[in-house]
């Protein structure tokens, strides 16, 4: 009978990994497609304004910013985009980690969860989700602000050169073709698993977990397996650090923006 009701359990726990695991990958995808549309409705519109305004052999620096205006004046717009995403992603991650630590810890039922995060009042969700948001808005101002170096330099480069404003048209909208396909796939993925991983450490912190250990893929995609990788998590696989800590690679999680961009941008 034991041996029947473990099995039932384990088979419960892995409905919930895959239940889940899915709700993540469908808010990735969501992210992903609202992100392509929002590169490229500002792509349009600096396209529609270089016509408008760069129909010139000089292009003034009055110009070029009435050009450049939609990255910068749709930043507010992205950052609603990813914070929709990424809250809802918290949350998902903070149940996660109820399930992971129930799990190894039955007699932390629900009731009992409550009952800790009631009497928590340090670090509440409120504050963490703030905290995720304000680190959400910087990282949304130094996105915009690659692409819109990235787009000016086109521009730039371009008038400089002699090309055509057709031919720089062009150059422009090959940039918001990375942007609207493996670009905002690869911002959503480091998004969401951020946002994920950091409800799991909320949950881990609120429960009162002592230890973590970072657990890859298990694949041939983890990083460290290539030659050319800047980073190494193969070795990092299996590490024990106390809660709190960072790994040996500085990273308090699998994805943590805090650190080296290399260490955790598309971080699965």
């Amino acid at each position: 009978m034991k041996k029947n009701q473990l099995a039932l359990k384990a088979k419960r726990q892995i409905l919930s990994s895959k239940i889940a695991l899915k709700r993540s990958e469908n808010n990735e995808k969501q992210l992903t497609l609202e992100l392509a549309h929002y590169f490229q409705s500002v792509g349009e519109k600096v396209e529609r304004l270089l016509h408008e305004y760069g129909n010139t052999e000089v292009l003034l620096q009055g110009q070029l910013s009435i050009i450049l205006s939609p990255i910068k004046d749709s930043h507010e717009e992205y950052y609603r985009i990813i914070a929709k995403h990424i809250l809802r992603e918290y949350q998902l991650g903070t149940d996660e980690g109820d399930r992971l630590v129930n799990l190894h810890n039955p007699s932390l039922t629900t009731a009992v969860m409550n009952e800790i995060r009631r009497n928590n009042l340090f670090g509440t969700l409120q504050y963490s989700e703030e905290r995720l948001l304000n680190k959400t808005f910087e990282a949304s101002q130094q996105t915009l602000a690659r692409v819109d170096d990235s787009i000016n330099e086109i521009i730039t480069e371009g008038y400089k050169s002699g090309k055509g404003i057709d031919s720089v048209s062009r150059d422009i909208n090959t940039r918001f073709d990375q942007l609207t396909g493996w670009e905002s796939r690869r911002i959503a993925r480091t998004e969401i698993h951020n946002a994920h991983n950091e409800g799991i450490m909320k949950s881990y912190e609120t429960l009162g977990v002592e230890y973590t250990q970072w657990i890859t893929a298990h694949d041939d995609r983890v990083r460290g397996l290539n030659p050319k990788d800047t980073a190494d998590h193969a070795k990092l696989d299996g590490e024990i650090i106390p809660f709190g800590g960072t790994y040996s690679n500085g990273l308090a999680f699998p994805g943590d923006t805090s650190g080296p961009i290399e260490e955790r941008i598309n971080c699965r």
